[in-house]
């Protein structure tokens, strides 16, 4: 102050002094409005508890004082409490009103009577003794009475809303009202909200709803910073929804709050990537918080484009090709990136300029590198864009600049190739002769030619190689497995690294055979019958690669004169023989043209053999109803024969002393024509038959009409002892 004035001081000490004058009014402001006189009016309490800002008004005074602590509160006194404050009044009758913040209410007391105008806010009541409490909404009142004889000092909460009910909750204690629409005293609900109507109506307020819809755990992908993120909720008996995001659970800083009459919200407020918490709560008329939802996490993530990682900005890239002379200078240049997990498709561009005005090449990969097409000496641009499974396309990368500078050199051409063997000869194996060790290929070989990077393969039915078959290979060596029986000719060149091409190696051969086949043995036939027929029999050889079909040839002369044919298309078939005989077969491999691929295989024999059925035999002796006269008492050693019979292996006897056979007293199967009884039989009349067998065919003849002969003894004794 060296620098002020005498004037300048004066005044600058006066505005101070005027500044804490005012700074006191402001405090205390009792001095330009002193109180009114009291001394007329009623006294009903006092202020008990005083927190922040509590004012005090008199019915006939203009102005609002401060209420502090133990000041005397008297008839139509109304009390006011601002943000964060709070005031007890404690009444004579030992009643406590607690008024909440924000409130304002005129307190009237007559006769005992405690007529309460909650003009709004919040606040409750305590009420002692036989206290009764008359609450105004809007033009009606209703009485509110303590139950006589209860201990306990009932305690309710008050609320008024914009709308003018008052709602009311029993806490504590016991009371009743009158409903004056139905006339009747009826108990107050205890910890239920009811309403008091402006029409002095009590219901009972319903409990406000509200459910979050929008799902847990959601990850919000945001293309631009202001991609409106959706919110959507279920609320039901609230007014208004207040949404809150923050990036903390116990919500100790709020990144947004929306407050919205509808139960959905758009947030386009530009919020960080990262994990966020969130919730919505329920206000009523008034603004206050009836509902809470739980918390939800979700996650924001921002859509970034991908990054060009290959070529490097500004990247020289000098290269020296080898190339023919008529082919142009260029090369292809690969463009590698990274990117988000999110992105799985990218979209790549080549440019002649950095706005991308030209075009070169465009492209779709999901992989995180691509080729770009065969490009001159120049500048070129590269850029990448990517696409997430839901097709949401992020912002293009940074577009990358890079210079190729290309020099043409001249290779030499590849020497020709040398074969390593050039007559080559490969037997085709068989069905039945192929060996898992054996080659299933030939096998073409030639000596390797430094600087290549390709051979090219030509084979040929005809020494020109008109229509000859082609193949590129990188080994020195392949198996031709498409290879069919014959002789072929076959050349190799060399491909260099810059695609010139040698002169060709010299011709080799390729003699392919198919081994032999063979023909399985063939069951002999015989057949039992009147007259010889035609008859059939399975035949089956080893199958022979590249046959079209098979040849089967029949003859009874093993020189094969005047064979009868049959073909087939496979390795089995039915042989038909005409007539019985002894004949000779074999079998031979046709190919496409009906040539033959192989020699014909060995020959084996089948045998057609047939016969009439057998015959009954002829019996010879004795002679039927022969008698014969027995000398002793011993064997009667009695010779029986009949004819041979033609294709009989043995012949069956049976001899009994029933005509019917229903008792076989000999029974025995002979090689012979001839059996000599020797056994002791009845004397009487004896029954024999004869029937011929032949085991090979287990066939057997008719019997033969029964023999009888009689046994006597020279004693005429019925039987022999």
């Amino acid at each position: 102050m060296s620098g002020f004035g005498r004037t300048e001081k004066t005044i600058f000490l006066f505005a101070v002094a005027t500044l804490l004058a005012f700074s006191y009014f402001l405090y205390d402001d009792s001095l330009l409005f002193p109180k009114a006189n009291t001394g007329k009016l009623e006294l009903i309490g006092d202020v008990s508890i005083s927190q922040n800002d509590v004012r005090r008004k008199n019915l006939d005074t203009f102005s609002w004082v401060p209420a502090s602590r133990q000041d005397k509160v008297f008839q139509n006194d109304s009390i006011y409490t601002g943000d964060r404050s709070e005031a007890t009044i404690r009444l004579q009758d030992g009643s406590e009103i607690k008024i909440q913040p924000n409130s304002l209410i005129t307190l009237n007391l007559k006769n005992g009577q405690m007529n309460l105008d909650l003009r709004y806010g919040n606040l409750t009541g305590e009420l002692s003794g036989d206290t009764s409490v008359t609450v105004t909404s809007g033009g009606e009142e209703i009485k509110l009475e303590t139950n006589k004889g209860t201990t306990e000092k009932p305690k309710i909460q008050f609320k008024k809303a914009h709308s003018g009910n008052v709602d009311l909750k029993l806490i504590a204690g016991e009371v009743k009202y009158v409903d004056k629409k139905k006339q009747t005293v009826k108990e107050l609900p205890k910890n239920t909200v009811v309403a008091v109507s402006k029409k002095g109506e009590v219901k009972e307020v319903q409990k406000p709803e509200l459910e979050l819809k929008t799902a847990q755990n959601i990850n919000w992908l945001r293309i631009n910073p202001d991609d409106p993120l959706p919110f959507e909720w279920h609320g039901k008996g609230l007014s208004r929804y207040q949404l809150e995001i923050s990036p903390t659970e116990d919500f100790s800083s709020v990144s947004v709050s929306k407050v919205t009459s509808e139960q959905k919200a758009d947030v386009k407020d530009p919020i960080e990537p990262g994990a966020y918490f969130w919730r919505v709560k329920g206000l009523d008329e008034d603004g206050q918080t009836s509902a809470t939802t739980s918390v939800q996490k979700m996650f924001i993530t921002h859509l970034e484009g991908p990054q060009i990682t290959s070529p490097l900005p500004e990247a020289q890239i000098s290269l020296e090709l080898k190339v023919k002379a008529k082919e142009t200078l260029a090369t292809s240049t690969e463009v590698q990136w990274k990117a988000q997990g999110l992105l799985k498709n990218f979209t790549w561009q080549v440019s002649q300029d950095p706005e991308f005005k030209t075009i070169l090449k465009e492209g779709q990969t999901n992989n995180l590198a691509a080729l770009t097409p065969k490009l001159e000496s120049g500048s070129y641009w590269v850029r990448v864009q990517g696409t997430t499974e839901s097709n949401k396309v992020s912002p293009w990368s940074q577009p990358v600049n890079f210079n190729l500078a290309l020099v043409a050199h001249k290779e030499e051409r590849p020497t020709r190739p040398v074969l390593i063997t050039k007559k080559v000869e490969f037997v085709a194996p068989s069905g039945k002769d192929r060996n898992p060790a054996s080659p299933e290929a030939p096998k073409i070989a030639w000596k390797p030619v430094l600087q290549t990077k390709q051979y090219h393969l030509q084979i040929a039915k005809d020494a020109s190689f008109q229509e000859a078959e082609r193949y590129d290979v990188t080994q020195n060596q392949v198996a031709w497995g498409q290879y069919r029986p014959g002789k072929y000719f076959y050349r190799v060149y060399a491909r260099g690294l810059n695609g010139l091409v040698s002169e060709p190696s010299e011709v080799g051969t390729l003699d392919i055979s198919v081994s032999g086949l063979t023909l399985d043995p063939l069951k002999s036939i015989r057949v039992i019958g009147a007259t010889p027929q035609p008859t059939e029999t399975p035949i089956s050889w080893s199958e022979v690669p590249f046959a079209k079909s098979y040849l089967v040839q029949m003859d009874e002369d093993k020189n094969f004169t005047k064979p009868t044919q049959m073909e087939f298309a496979s390795n089995t078939g039915i042989l038909k023989i005409p007539v019985p005989g002894r004949f000779n077969v074999r079998v031979q491999a046709l190919d496409e043209t009906n040539k033959p691929l192989t020699e014909f295989s060995n020959i084996e024999e089948v045998l057609y053999s047939f016969r009439s059925p057998l015959a009954a035999p002829l019996l010879m002796e004795p002679f039927n109803n022969a008698s014969i006269f027995l000398q002793t008492e011993m064997e009667p050693f009695i010779w029986l024969e009949w004819k041979k019979v033609e294709g009989a292996t043995s012949y069956r006897i049976e001899i009994s002393d029933k005509p019917d056979f229903s008792r076989t007293l000999i029974a025995k199967s002979l090689q012979g024509n001839r059996y000599l009884i020797k056994e002791k039989v009845p004397l009487g009349k004896i029954y024999w038959r004869v029937r011929a067998e032949s085991k090979s065919d287990q066939e057997s003849s008719e019997w033969t009409t029964k023999r009888e002969f009689t046994l006597y003894h020279q004693k005429n004794e019925t039987f022999a002892q």
